[in-house]
């Protein structure tokens, strides 16, 4: 066993007496770095991640061809970084689904929604079909990136909650890199839903925009639905 092998045991053994909470960013870059890399002193590479993109959280949420250009990482370490926080969403977000969990007030909606935007650094648009009870029955991805034309998402949205026999629909979207409040987009799709769904009887509930601090807001909880249901933007 080598010096670097010695180092790696230490850090392993520290991680499973203490967890990460202990840990400072470049040591816990280095212990990632190790999942990359089988061999070898991956410190100075974390300083140097780090030092490039300024946080740990930067080094994760960067694109992977900027990754790819720091020299030392190659493709392999650039894809096992890029895993860690959709690892963390995947997670998160399966914890939640095998419970038939009641999204009845916004802080529920907000506690179920909010892990499936964790990490991510493209918007995505997700609906929620809810009973009677505001028991959830199914949860789609409508569109991820960059959004298709507002008919064919109101159309999926729709055709989605009919699939289920939803009686209300809750929407849920993320600013990656912007404020929680909503565009003049936001507020014409929402109108749209809203209108589309009052033609097959099913009510939109709230629409929640999240941010990538996880700060959010509720349509609901705002004069946005209100506005938007007596055909106000």
């Amino acid at each position: 066993m080598g010096m670097h092998d010695d180092h790696r045991q230490r850090v392993y053994e520290r991680f499973l007496r203490e967890g990460l909470a202990g840990f400072e960013e470049h040591n816990a870059m280095e212990f990632l770095l190790f999942l990359a890399r089988a061999r070898g002193d991956t410190n100075p590479l974390a300083h140097t991640l780090i030092d490039r993109f300024g946080s740990l959280s930067n080094v994760l949420d960067a694109p992977i061809e900027e990754l790819e250009e720091v020299p030392g990482v190659g493709h392999s370490t650039a894809v096992v970084l890029k895993f860690i926080p959709q690892m963390c969403r995947y997670y998160l977000d399966n914890k939640r689904s095998h419970r038939r969990m009641p999204l009845d007030s916004v802080k529920a909606v907000s506690d179920f929604f909010m892990p499936k935007f964790f990490g991510r650094t493209e918007e995505a648009f997700y609906m929620a079909a809810v009973d009677d009870r505001r028991l959830l029955l199914r949860c789609v991805l409508i569109s991820e990136g960059t959004a298709n034309a507002t008919s064919v998402r109101v159309a999926k949205i729709v055709s989605e909650a009919l699939k289920c026999g939803a009686t209300g629909v809750v929407l849920a979207h993320n600013h990656p890199r912007g404020l929680t409040l909503p565009s003049g987009d936001d507020m014409a799709v929402t109108q749209e839903v809203h209108q589309a769904l009052r033609l097959v009887n099913i009510q939109l509930l709230d629409h929640l925009i999240f941010n990538s601090e996880n700060e959010y807001v509720s349509f609901a909880q705002t004069s946005y639905l209100e506005n938007i249901r007596w055909g106000i933007r």
